[in-house]
C-alpha cells in the first residue's frame, strides 16, 4: 500500500506560490527528517527569520527554515494538521497556512501496536520460583512482536527475570525476598512489523511470608546495670549492686522487639519453671517492653538469677526466638556481724598463767569479701 501526505500551502499575506508537496510517510520513520526546505522560496543572502506559529506534535521548523518531523510519520493512521508559518525579512513578512493530510487507506493495518495492559500488576509469594507466571499480550492489530526486557531496566531486574522474546511469557529466575525488595518494576519493550518500539510496565508486589523470627535488642540503664558480656545478643550477662535493687519496679532492661516480616506484633514472656522476682511490662507502641524487678533482690538470699525470655511473632506459622539474661547480684555492706551467742559465760581459775585461753568467741557476717571481714575488739 502506498501512502502519501499532501501538503497544500496557502499564502495569507505577501502571497508566494508554492507547489503542492507530496511525501511518502514510509520515508519518514524517525524524527528530524526534512519534509520541505522553505529557503527555496527566497534569496538566502538576505537576513531572514522563520517562525512556526502553531504548536505541533508531529512537525517543527529548524533554524535553517526547514520543515522537519518530530516523530515517525509511519505510526499515524490518519493525520490532518494545519500549520501557520511566518517568514520575516527586514521589511517584509509573509504568512503561510499549511494543511498537511494523509491519504492512507486501510488504516487498521497501520494502527499503533500496544500491549493489552499498561501497566500489568501481579503479586508473587517470596521464596518461590515461577515459570511463565505472566503472559504479555499485544492488541489484535499487531501482526508480529518481538518481546524483550528494555535496556532501561536495572541490572538486578535482568538477574531475577527472563522474558521469552517470541511468546511474551515472563519467568522468575531466582526467589524474591520481601525483606530485601517489596515491589519490582519492569520495563517491557516490543517491536511491531515495522520495527517500531512500544512499551509497557510490569509491577510485581512481593507477598510476604513469615520466614524471619522476631529479634530483641537490649538497652540497659547504665547508672544501675553493669554489662559483663554482651558479645552474644542471645545470651547476655550483667551485674547490679543489691543496694540498687532493694525495692520492686526497678528497671533492669528496656527490650525492643523487631521483625523483618509484617505486621510487627509480638508477645514477650519470661520462660521459667520457678518463680523469679522479675516481671515484664508492655508492650508500649507494639514493640517496646520493660524488664522490672517484682521484689527486693538480696545477695545474701541469692547471688544470681538466670532469666529465660521467649519472644514470638503473630505470623503464620508463628516463629519464636529464645534469649537468656544472667543477673549477678553484687554485695553491699548491709549486714552487721552477729555473734553466735548474745552472752558468753566463762569460769576463770585462780593462779592461771598469763595468755591462757579462756574461751573462743565466733561471729558471722553475711556480706562477702571485705564487707564480711570481722575484727574482734574488747
Amino acid at each position: 500500500m502506498i501512502s502519501y501526505f499532501i501538503v497544500s500551502i496557502v499564502v495569507i499575506s505577501s502571497v508566494n506560490s508554492i507547489s503542492t508537496i507530496v511525501i511518502d510517510p514510509n520515508s519518514y520513520l524517525k524524527s528530524d527528517l526534512v519534509l520541505h526546505d522553505f529557503r527555496q522560496q527566497f534569496h538566502r543572502t538576505y537576513p531572514y527569520r522563520c517562525l512556526l506559529r502553531t504548536e505541533s506534535k508531529y512537525f517543527a521548523l529548524n533554524p535553517s527554515c526547514q520543515l522537519i518531523t518530530r516523530t515517525s510519520l509511519k505510526q499515524f493512521c490518519s493525520l490532518n494538521s494545519t500549520l501557520v508559518f511566518e517568514l520575516n525579512f527586514s521589511h517584509n513578512t509573509t504568512i503561510y497556512e499549511l494543511n498537511i493530510q494523509s491519504n492512507q487507506t486501510n488504516c487498521a493495518k497501520n494502527r499503533l501496536c500496544q500491549f493489552e495492559k499498561s501497566p500489568y500488576r501481579i503479586k508473587l509469594k517470596e521464596n518461590e520460583v515461577y515459570k511463565n507466571f505472566l503472559h504479555l499480550k499485544t492488541t489484535s492489530s499487531c501482526h508480529s512482536s518481538n518481546y524483550l526486557l528494555s535496556s532501561t531496566n536495572s541490572k538486578k531486574n535482568f538477574e531475577y527475570f527472563s522474558l521469552n522474546s517470541s511468546t511474551g511469557h515472563l519467568s522468575l529466575l531466582n526467589p524474591l525476598d520481601y525483606e530485601a525488595t517489596t515491589t519490582w518494576k519492569l520495563v517491557i519493550q516490543a517491536y511491531d512489523a515495522h520495527h517500531i518500539p512500544f512499551y509497557t510496565y510490569v509491577i510485581i508486589d512481593v507477598d510476604d511470608t513469615n520466614d524471619c523470627p522476631p529479634l530483641l535488642s537490649w538497652n540497659f540503664p547504665l547508672q544501675i546495670i553493669q554489662v559483663i558480656n554482651d558479645t552474644d545478643p542471645f545470651h547476655i550477662e550483667i551485674s547490679v549492686h543489691e543496694s540498687k535493687v532493694d525495692q520492686h519496679d526497678v528497671i533492669i532492661a528496656n527490650l525492643i522487639a523487631s521483625d523483618l516480616d509484617s505486621p510487627p506484633k509480638f508477645d514477650l514472656q519470661i520462660n521459667s519453671s520457678e518463680k523469679l522476682p522479675f516481671t515484664i511490662a508492655g508492650p508500649y507502641g507494639d514493640s517496646t517492653y520493660v524488664l522490672l524487678t517484682s521484689a527486693k533482690l538480696d545477695r545474701e538470699y541469692r547471688n544470681n538469677y538466670l532469666i529465660n525470655l521467649i519472644v514470638s511473632d503473630s505470623g503464620k506459622p508463628m516463629l519464636t526466638s529464645y534469649y537468656s539474661l544472667r543477673v549477678h547480684i553484687l554485695d553491699t555492706n548491709d549486714n552487721s556481724p552477729q555473734f553466735e551467742k548474745e552472752i558468753y559465760y566463762v569460769d576463770i581459775q585462780e593462779n592461771n598463767f598469763i595468755n591462757t585461753t579462756l574461751i573462743q568467741i565466733f561471729a558471722n557476717d553475711s556480706d562477702s569479701d571485705e564487707n564480711g571481714r570481722i575484727t574482734y575488739e574488747i
